[in-house]
């Protein structure tokens, strides 16, 4: 058993896409247990063949020996063999993603369904008419999504524009704790201390994780807390220093909670509580290493999927038996007290080509790919063949290897796939073994986690999630880039002492700020909130996916 589930988190692995979640599952809560799909119809009865469409596909190259093209494999083929549309999927390239689909928009040849994550490429299509408003053809033609409109109407609202109409469709799944601010309890313990909460507290319990010896090796060789990757972020979320915040109802750039979270990086850095080598950590990879090598006792790691056991804690347990980490709130600052990460609970990722010659095709095939049934046999394949059903209800793999082959590289087939609705086996608890100890622990950090993030003394930092900020203009995305140096300046405080000061650091990108028309921002964000606060999609909205 114990194989069997590292060989499962390498599966997840790669199968994890854009934030895609690995689920399984048979039943809703509270609904009676549906068995998965045998590939031959979604909901009550399949509809007829209607018309064909051109569908985008993304190519990351992952298609496993013997399974075909990305375009012309098992799953395309049930799609078009299942589905009540033919579906010609057209590969285009992960990480040129955007580029492609310029050229084919510009040569006029787009496919009809577009699946796209970035959020600016999609608001650049509206603004040039290149994708239609679905209002009237859900009406008409879908009943799928329709329902999960009904269901979930924040759907709508992240899938609307700024004209009031529904351009893009998208996937729903609980909101949990995304990011973790794991410390080790060990060292807690070892030193007499408590896990910190407030800024003073956190500073203090880092400077005795740095100086104290926790490790009990006789050396200074433990840092109190990260500054790179990830850690670094929730250090400034924090101090709810994430731009734009409301201030007396109105949505402002803020400098001043900027300014305490530099101050207290500097803090840290200067007291030597951190990697003085922090700045040059670009992805972040050397404080995981620190992390899991057991030389730093405050560090920001994930507990949304499966691989982030394999990441974050089971190496760490192996080089450190003895280590013991709790997943804790993120201390509270004069600002508030803040979620440290949250997932995005309602994303959109689909789109129609205005020009597509058979709309009410399009939609049957989105209403397809957005059912029950149909996200059932993506994830798990054909029961009995592919996965088994577990104690707990969920599926699993019947036989790795040949999953691994023949299902798990399906993802992106999935972007439409409502997570929620596959609940309560969409959870990444469902995907752990509890009978197994390290796992067991694991999972018990992702309950904490899950305590830290959405407790009714926590808030959400940003107004909402990044994904549902306004798009920018071409002319104000040239601002934005030239504003975004200030960072620079903010960097340079924290590592240069007294030569540098936070002060001249704040003067001098403020002054960038003003040169580069950082006041146009201003006005376009604070325009965009008073228009558009009772329509848009904001933290409130996300919070009713709370995780129960």
């Amino acid at each position: 058993m114990k194989t069997w589930n590292r060989k499962m988190v390498t599966l997840v692995t790669l199968t994890m896409a854009c934030g895609c979640l690995l689920v399984a599952c048979s039943k809703e809560s509270g609904s009676e247990s549906t068995a998965a799909p045998t590939g031959t119809t979604t909901g009550t009865t399949a509809p007829a063949k209607k018309g064909n469409i051109t569908v985008t596909l993304y190519d990351r190259g992952n298609i496993p020996q013997g399974m075909g093209t990305i375009d012309n494999n098992r799953w395309t083929k049930w799609v078009s063999e299942t589905g009540p549309t033919e579906a010609k999927f057209v590969p285009i390239p992960r990480g040129e993603s955007v580029q492609k689909l310029n050229i084919l928009f510009a040569s006029g040849s787009a496919p009809d369904v577009i699946h796209e994550f970035d959020t600016n490429f999609r608001d650049q299509l509206y603004q040039q008419k290149q994708i239609m408003p679905v209002d009237d053809l859900i009406q008409k033609y879908s009943t799928t999504y329709k329902a999960l409109l009904q269901k979930y109407p924040e759907l709508k609202k992240a899938g609307s524009k700024s004209d009031g109409k529904q351009y893009e469709f998208g996937r729903v799944q609980k909101l949990v704790g995304f990011q973790a601010l794991f410390i080790r309890e060990d060292w807690l313990k070892k030193l007499g201390l408590k896990a910190p909460e407030t800024v003073e507290d956190l500073f203090k319990v880092a400077q005795a994780f740095a100086n104290d010896d926790p490790d009990g090796n006789g050396k200074k060789d433990t840092y109190g807390i990260a500054l790179s990757g990830e850690t670094g972020g929730a250090i400034s979320t924090m101090f709810q220093d994430v731009s734009w915040v409301l201030q007396d109802g109105k949505l402002v750039h803020d400098w001043d909670r900027a300014k305490a979270a530099v101050t207290f990086k500097k803090q840290l850095f200067d007291a030597g509580l951190t990697d003085k080598d922090f700045l040059t950590d670009k992805n972040g990879q050397k404080a995981v290493q620190d992390w899991i090598n057991g030389k730093t006792g405050i560090f920001v790691g994930r507990t949304i999927d499966p691989v982030n056991y394999s990441t974050y804690y089971e190496p760490l347990k192996k080089n450190v038996p003895t280590a013991e980490v709790s997943a804790i709130k993120l201390p509270a600052s004069t600002y508030g007290r803040f979620a440290i990460g949250v997932n995005n609970p309602v994303q959109m990722t689909t789109v129609i080509n205005s020009k597509t010659k058979d709309p009410q095709a399009a939609m049957k095939y989105i209403d397809f790919m957005s059912d029950k049934t149909s996200a059932e046999m993506l994830r798990y394949g054909t029961p009995e063949v592919d996965s088994v059903k577990k104690a707990n209800g969920c599926y699993a793999p019947k036989d790795l290897q040949l999953f691994n082959k023949e299902v798990a590289w399906n993802t992106d087939f999935q972007l439409l796939l409502q997570q929620i609705e596959i609940e309560p086996c969409a959870s990444v608890t469902s995907q752990m073994d509890a009978s197994q100890p390290l796992q067991k622990e694991f999972i018990e950090l992702i309950k904490q986690n899950n305590i830290a993030n959405l407790s009714d003394d926590v808030k959400y930092a940003p107004i909402t999630y990044g994904e549902h900020m306004p798009a920018l203009p071409e002319d104000l995305k040239i601002v934005n880039t030239n504003v975004s140096k200030i960072t620079d300046f903010y960097n340079k405080a924290i590592v240069s002492g007294s030569t540098y000061t936070v002060e001249q650091a704040f003067a001098d990108a403020k002054d960038l700020w003003t040169k580069s028309g950082g006041t146009k921002l201003e006005d376009f964000y604070l325009k965009w909130y008073n228009e558009n606060k009772d329509t848009a999609f904001l933290a409130k909205d996300m919070w009713k996916f709370k995780q129960n």
